[in-house]
């Protein structure tokens, strides 16, 4: 992954984190304040969005890290793996920096009109059975005029199951599993400001969504451990 300019972008970012004061993220299906469970059919998309409210200050980057699992019902199936190596595959997933269409009116995007540099990805742990999806949004300029009443948009993840199926699938035919409930949890989540460039914690309010879990049977968001992960790290995982 070609990241040269995004770090050049984050060269002056201060590498330890401090606490935020009510800079609020959440988690939501469908739009910035949608529901917490969603039922997925086979053969539809499902959006799920990270939308912050309360930012008062002026701020050059965040990052939003999710970790989803399937809890006790062991690994995350083919219907859920859009790494590179995965059924479903990376084309199937979107991963937006930029509030929608359907949203932007109600939910404008976190860096407005800023110019910046991306990290995306979507990735399969073996060893775990679980997959991470990342957005790192770097934007040198900065954001100067905010809202805290606002809810901004930061993130959407949009999965494209058109080959997925309930049960078992016939990869690469089709991926199955879609039916087993899984789990998607804010593991870090931080924010920079722009006038220290110190890195600070978003305060997580919906830390979690469930696919096809109503009665959350997979615990979550006990189904995937928080991570901590600094602007640092994060450089360093996706150095080329």
């Amino acid at each position: 992954m070609k990241v040269t300019r995004f770090l050049l972008a984050l060269a002056v970012v201060g590498m330890a984190a401090t606490s935020a004061s009510a800079q609020t993220i959440s988690l939501s299906w469908d739009g910035c304040t949608g529901p917490i469970n969603k039922a997925i059919a086979p053969a539809t998309q499902a959006s799920l969005y990270a939308s912050a409210i309360g930012q008062s200050v002026p701020h050059s980057g965040y990052q939003v890290w999710l970790l989803l699992g399937a809890g006790a019902n062991g690994p995350m199936r083919d219907a859920w793996r859009f790494d590179p190596s995965g059924c479903e595959g990376s084309s199937f997933i979107t991963i937006d920096h930029l509030a929608p269409a359907a949203v932007v009116k109600t939910c404008p995007s976190f860096m407005q009109s800023a110019a910046g540099v991306q990290i995306k990805d979507y990735s399969y742990d073996a060893l775990t059975g679980k997959c991470q999806a990342v957005l790192a949004n770097g934007y040198g300029g900065g954001v100067t005029t905010v809202n805290a009443a606002q809810r901004y948009f930061l993130a959407r993840f949009l999965f494209d199951f058109s080959f997925a199926v309930n049960g078992a699938g016939d990869p690469p035919n089709t991926c199955g599993g879609l039916d087993v409930p899984v789990c998607a949890h804010i593991t870090r989540a931080t924010w920079i400001s722009l006038s220290d460039t110190a890195e600070h914690q978003f305060v997580i309010g919906q830390e979690f969504v469930t696919s096809n879990d109503a009665a959350n049977s997979t615990g979550c968001p006990g189904a995937t451990p928080t991570k901590s992960t600094t602007w640092g790290s994060l450089k360093n995982t996706y150095r080329n």
